[in-house]
């Protein structure tokens, strides 16, 4: 009896499996999520809400939504909703860990994650199964100037359906150790602005000389130069922070620091040049003084506009909502813990547009939970990615029971 079980779950897993497969090519499935205390992050939470999802889109929310004839209906009362996570800083889709730095070239702006992209390793599922949905993946801290980062969804079948942009986020590394960092960065940045403006005198005039010498890590320098690129920074200490903030302001390019554990000591400097901060409350070690822990209430208290990272593999991505309960045990209030994790990071990586909260036209990129989401305890119940159910917690519990 127990064999024929197991067939009857995995020929139901199989099926399961082909729907979905079938769902995400036919764009007509309408599925309504009817019952749950939905946080739509940009207004309060709606209690005994209906989200109805149509073309892997957002339709409609509220508690009084009209549930058209033949869409799905899947009762979530008790449960609550929120957006699907975004994971602003993380090193998912390494083949190898060697993968993420190209060390020994200490400067290679040229280099971009998404042509070293390794699709197969089971990291994609687990973060699904944590309720991330999209993240920002890219070189390591190996280099000054590692690369660019690539923003993609964490599930789905069409590689470039899931990639929101290839690159836009340029990584460099500052790690207090060498003295010749902010210089090295520096003289880069004085040769890439050099370079622009041979290239933007060459395109202004005749052209009758030859055009300059292409330069693809000049070039990619330039881009941060007009805007086009985000530098964003591993950084550590105050007194880097400050000396790299000096460099914003003579350069004018846009800034985001990485982890910064030393950011709330300059909170009003950070805050005064607009540059957001995206850190992990515990710093990447559970050690720390109770004023690290508590840094990410001045830095918010200053205005800086804050979000949560994995860094993974450094904290796997399946508990990236840990991060923001943890910034609440040490004063993040609730409903700004919650922005960290979907709407800050969705507006840092300028994908808000499509993503970090639940609203009508947005992608359906959802967390089902079975209680408060801020809670150990609570788990994920289901994940929609692009209107897709992406996990169902009961069937993975059975399979995983059965062996499957």
């Amino acid at each position: 009896m127990r064999n024929v079980k197991k067939i009857v779950l995995f020929m139901l897993a199989v099926v399961f499996l082909a729907g979905i497969v079938v769902y995400s090519g036919n764009r007509n499935v309408t599925i309504a999520l009817k019952g749950a205390l939905v946080h739509t992050v940009t207004g309060s939470p709606l209690e005994n809400a209906t989200i109805l999802i149509k073309d892997g889109k957002i339709e409609a929310i509220g508690l009084n939504v009209s549930i058209p004839p033949g869409a799905e209906v899947i009762d979530v009362t008790g449960k609550s909703i929120i957006p699907g996570l975004i994971d602003t800083h993380s090193h998912m889709g390494a083949y190898v860990p060697n993968d993420l730095n190209e060390m020994p070239q200490p400067i290679g702006p040229e280099n971009r994650a998404i042509d070293a992209l390794h699709m197969g390793t089971p990291d994609w599922d687990e973060a699904v199964k944590g309720g991330v949905t999209t993240i920002v993946t890219g070189p390591g801290s190996g280099e000054r100037m590692g690369g660019q980062s690539v923003t993609i969804k964490t599930f789905g079948k069409d590689l470039d359906k899931r990639v929101l942009k290839e690159s836009g986020e340029l990584k460099m590394a500052i790690n207090g150790v060498n003295l010749s960092h902010i210089p090295t960065i520096h003289s880069n940045f004085l040769k890439a602005r050099e370079y622009l403006e041979k290239w933007e005198k060459y395109d202004s005039g005749e052209k009758k000389e030859p055009p300059p010498v292409r330069d693809l890590a000049l070039e990619a320098l330039a881009k941060a130069l007009k805007g086009e690129e985000v530098v964003r920074v591993h950084i550590m200490w105050a007194h880097d922070i400050m000396s790299f903030l000096k460099l914003k302001d003579e350069f004018g390019f846009e800034l985001q620091f990485i982890h910064a554990p030393e950011a709330w000591k300059v909170a009003d400097e950070i805050a005064k040049r607009n540059v957001p901060v995206i850190c992990m409350p515990i710093e990447l070690a559970i050690n720390v003084p109770e004023s690290l822990l508590k840094g990410i209430v001045t830095l918010h208290k200053a205005g800086v506009k804050l979000a949560m990272h994995s860094d993974h593999p450094v904290s796997p991505e399946k508990w990236f909502r840990m991060n923001a309960s943890i910034a609440i045990r040490y004063g993040l209030p609730k409903e700004e813990a919650l922005k960290a994790v979907t709407i800050n990071p969705a507006e840092i990586a300028k994908i808000d547009d499509r993503v970090g909260s639940i609203e009508k036209g947005k992608d359906a990129d959802l967390v089902v939970l079975n209680g408060p989401w801020y809670e150990a305890t609570t788990a994920v119940d289901m994940v929609f990615v692009d209107g897709i159910m992406a996990y169902d917690r009961q069937q993975d519990e059975e399979m995983a029971e059965e062996g499957l």
